[in-house]
């Protein structure tokens, strides 16, 4: 076999090996190891641990259970089939409560589906959960998926924990902050640049003496504060402990409700 012959054939099972990969029909997904299921491989490890444990403290304190999973590609499926046939086979929720959510993110396709179990449809109406896939948008279209589902899976289960009146332990993250307007000129606001323009008329027209003096008044009196960016984010201190693990789902089901998106 000739060296062009070989590299044919090498390039079409590559092909090959990358359109399996993509692939992804609810029957291939393998069953979950965890409540949250990277499939896709964009988590962080630290946003990965957090929302692990959010699920777990849900699970065992509100007798609910999230699910969260990332996949490449639908595969020509449309996400809310997906998302109904996924809850089905994995039985997210008790089979006698159906308390079960599932956050469903399929990254190249930018699609996402939010499915609630039949138990969580009242507290977690369409428009509701619709709106928490509307907060992340920014975030996902930066690519800043570890945030963007840390954000959707925490506001799921906030409002889960103050239905059955607990409280999670751990850091919270909020909302990303939003830009203000700026200046052209990094860390110069309008306020400092009227300042430093009196400063140099100041300058150019007072006596040395009279110069002097004010020098003097503002070193002693002029610290103020240091302005900046402020708040958002999802940094921050804390952490969450807990024991117990994943033990599976419970065999609850959905009957479509919850909403999708896209970014």
């Amino acid at each position: 076999m000739s060296s062009r012959s070989k590299a044919c054939l090498a390039a079409i099972l590559i092909l090959s090996l990358g359109l399996l990969a993509a692939a992804e029909k609810v029957s291939e997904l393998p069953q979950p190891t965890g409540y949250v299921n990277d499939f896709a491989q964009v988590l962080n490890p630290n946003a990965h641990a957090e929302m692990e444990e959010i699920c777990q403290q849900i699970d065992q304190k509100a007798h609910a259970q999230i699910a969260v999973v990332t996949i490449n590609t639908l595969d020509g499926s449309d996400v809310e089939t997906f998302a109904v046939d996924l809850f089905k086979k994995w039985g997210i929720g008790q089979k006698a409560t159906d308390r079960g959510v599932l956050i469903l993110y399929a990254i190249r396709d930018r699609r996402a589906r939010i499915e609630v179990g039949y138990g969580l449809e009242p507290i977690l109406p369409d428009g509701k959960v619709g709106g928490f896939q509307r907060e992340a948008v920014p975030l996902m279209r930066s690519q800043n998926y570890s945030d963007a589902l840390l954000l959707v899976t925490t506001r799921v289960a906030d409002v889960i924990a103050s239905d059955a009146g607990i409280q999670l332990t751990g850091s919270r993250p909020r909302a990303p902050a939003q830009p203000r307007d700026q200046p052209d000129i990094p860390g110069l606001s309008l306020g400092r640049i009227v300042l430093i323009g009196i400063i140099i008329l100041v300058v150019l027209f007072t006596p040395l003496r009279t110069l002097l003096f004010w020098m003097f008044f503002s070193s002693m009196f002029g610290g103020g504060r240091r302005g900046g960016w402020g708040g958002g984010g999802f940094g921050g201190g804390g952490g969450f402990g807990g024991g117990g693990g994943f033990g599976g789902f419970g065999g609850g089901s959905s009957g479509g409700g919850g909403a999708s998106s896209s970014w």
